[in-house]
């Protein structure tokens, strides 16, 4: 799943507390998950043998590092600005039949356990491919405080194959930004050559500089690489948070050193060993079928849903066809099409939070303005704004193989295909038997013939693994299967809520990892967490002035998901207005002062320009609001960047909210 900053919102509401209001203002979610995930298919992994070798501890505790061999530093690293992160490197075989041979330097970053430290919890976020290296840096301080993880260690890593850690390049940027978004339904000899290019160029790129050495980037060897990082922390046992393929990562060490497994949260989890074709076909497209039509069911019955209508799935397919008949060009030149729609689409669908940026996506794409569009599906894919690709989508596919669970042939492609197209017209629809054919064969031209291990926990150390019921990109029968793989030292807990990866996103599910990895707590048997409820408007909400030159409430779903305004933590509301940031706060101060509130000093808690700050309690009732201004440079800092496409241009948004006390 996909990293994202830490929201701004977190660090504002949470500051406030020292704002000077006689009580306590406090937050309980810090989402480093970000609202768009990481890719089109969903992982797999392999286990090797069981390695019992380690530590026979059994206390369920990790000692304080006494021979760290490690060098923290300070990180000089783009991402990576907090002075509280350090980094490191650690140099492991790339071949651990071979120790002697070619190696690789893992990417480390920590945030270093805060008093008597009881040892490190490491995370990794999914994909495979994902960085856990920006995982830490962007929502570490989030997760150090919302998990109560003072005495650990939180330290993230590139697995091998992803960017800093030998990021896998099999092509150029160049290649991949023309195949990015090739159309998957080719009406010319053209189109068809294109798909031809996108997919037998990777495999000979990959194939041509890696050769025999691509099934080297494995998840066995991902969790031996754990195991390195465990004995250079000078640690007997670690604890470890894995979302989505994560949690097969997790699965797959625990398997092979059971006895140095502390704790394990595994958080969406992935376990598609033993899986037959037609499972490892349909289980996603079904998956995501299902969420599409509740989403679609959502926009009709919701005003503020900019595609909403009598028959949203109708006007979605019709989109489709004509992006398909006609792409949009967006300000940069490139195409937007059916795939770039397909994908945008199935990016917003992993979070409930994303459906209304996917509205707005789709309705700037019916007036002719793909911006939207391509701003979700680029960030799903890895992209930047000048072209710039992590290495997600090329090393995504090499572990997949190198894993070996996605590679049983289909005894009958053209049934599937069919089968396929019935059971999900809009995420299958286009699926064809060579396609079907191409994807096994794929992961043999690449790395051969892999089979993988099974996956069994023999220790003592507690495990929670997390499934949901409406996931659509992990299905809770892969919790199931895996909660009963870990033993009895294992507690699943079911989420009923929309949506992919919950840490600190669900109040009852972070609570409860929060518990594990701390204290070493499993919850009660048959668990079920349910989503958080929405925060209910203030009953002194609609007597708030508004001063002139303000907007009435706008939905803005782009500028709400960088702030982290979440309707189930915080009351808020977003309006426009062409005065100045500082103007629209002198304007509100002067407004609101009129109805018995009063103005006090709060430190400003965003180091953005062209960001200004209110802060006002009514005495009486103990209200208190804050409202923040972002003016139009504002948005060309990195952390808003990905709000721009709300945003029209000489405008400052201000955003009102209420801040609990």
């Amino acid at each position: 799943m996909r990293v994202g900053h830490r929201p701004l919102a977190i660090a504002v509401i949470t500051l406030l507390a020292a704002c000077g209001t006689s009580s306590e203002v406090h937050t309980s979610r810090a989402d480093p998950l970000g609202s768009v995930p990481t890719s089109s298919t969903e992982p797999t992994g392999t286990t090797g043998p069981s390695d019992t070798t380690g530590p026979s501890d059994t206390t369920g505790s990790s000692q304080p590092a006494t021979n760290s061999t490690l060098k923290w530093g300070p990180c000089n690293d783009p991402n990576a600005q907090d002075p509280a992160l350090q980094c490191a490197t650690l140099k492991v075989p790339l071949d651990y039949d071979n120790p002697s041979g070619d190696s690789v330097d893992l990417a480390l970053i920590k945030i270093p356990a805060q008093g008597d430290r009881i040892g490190a919890v490491l995370f990794n976020p999914g994909g495979p491919g994902a960085s856990g290296f920006d995982f830490v840096a962007f929502g570490g301080p989030g997760m150090a405080s919302g998990l109560g993880l003072d005495k650990l260690d939180l330290i993230g890593f590139d697995p091998r194959g992803v960017d800093r850690s030998g990021g896998i390049h099999c092509v150029t940027d160049d290649f991949e930004d023309k195949h990015l978004y090739v159309d998957d339904t080719p009406d010319t000899p053209e189109e068809q050559a294109l798909k031809d290019e996108a997919n037998n160029g990777f495999i000979d790129g990959c194939v041509q500089k890696y050769g025999d050495k691509l099934r080297l980037y494995s998840t066995v060897n991902t969790a031996r690489d754990m195991d390195a990082i465990r004995e250079a922390l000078g640690d007997d046992k670690i604890s470890f948070y894995g979302g989505s393929y994560g949690t097969y990562l997790g699965a797959t060490y625990a398997s092979m050193f059971p006895d140095r497994v502390r704790a394990m949260v595994l958080d969406s989890a992935v376990e598609p060993n033993g899986d037959t074709a037609e499972q490892q076909f349909e289980t996603q497209p079904v998956a995501f079928e299902s969420v599409f039509n509740r989403w679609a069911a959502w926009c009709e019955g919701e005003p503020t849903c900019d595609f909403t209508g009598a028959d949203v799935a109708g006007r979605w397919d019709k989109l489709r066809q004509q992006l398909d008949d006609a792409p949009l060009a967006g300000k940069d030149g490139r195409l937007a099409n059916n795939t770039t729609l397909f994908v945008a689409t199935q990016s917003a669908l992993y979070t409930e939070s994303g459906w209304p940026f996917l509205g707005q996506a789709l309705a700037d794409a019916s007036k002719g303005d793909p911006a939207g569009l391509f701003a979700i599906a680029d960030s799903y894919n890895g992209r930047d704004e000048t072209g710039k690709f992590t290495t997600l989508m090329q090393s995504f596919p090499v572990i997949e193989c190198a894993s070996g669970t996605d590679n049983t042939p289909a005894a009958d492609p053209e049934a599937l295909a069919a089968d396929l197209r019935a059971k999900a017209p809009r995420f299958a629809g286009s699926v064809q038997a060579a396609d079907i054919v191409f994807e096994t064969d794929r992961c043999n031209k690449l790395v051969g013939s892999v089979k993988p291990g099974p996956i069994s926990y023999s220790g003592d150390g507690p495990i929670v693994v997390v499934g949901g019921t409406n996931d659509p990109a992990t299905p809770i029968r892969w919790a199931t299967k895996l909660a009963g793989e870990m033993g009895p030292n294992a507690r699943m807990v079911t989420y009923t809520g929309e949506g992919h990866g919950q840490l600190l996103a669900n109040n009852c599910l972070t609570a409860i990892a929060a518990a594990l990895l701390s204290d070493l707590t499993l919850p009660e048997p048959d668990t079920t967490c349910e989503a958080n409820p929405v925060v209910p408007k203030p009953p002194w909400w609609d007597s708030l002035p508004i001063p002139d030159g303000y907007s009435d409430p706008v939905q803005m779903p782009a500028v709400s998901a960088a702030l982290g305004a979440s309707p189930d933590e915080v009351f808020s509301e977003l309006r426009t207005t062409k005065l100045g940031a500082q103007e629209a706060i002198d304007a509100y101060s002067n407004s609101i002062r009129r109805i018995g509130f009063d103005q006090f000093d709060a430190p400003l808690a965003i180091p953005i320009d062209d960001v200004a700050q209110g802060v006002y309690a009514e005495q009486t009732s103990g209200a208190v609001l804050a409202v923040i201004a972002f003016g139009p440079k504002a948005f060309d800092d990195e952390a808003l960047q990905s709000a721009k496409v709300d945003v029209p241009p000489d405008t400052t948004v201000v955003w009102l909210f209420e801040v609990k006390t």
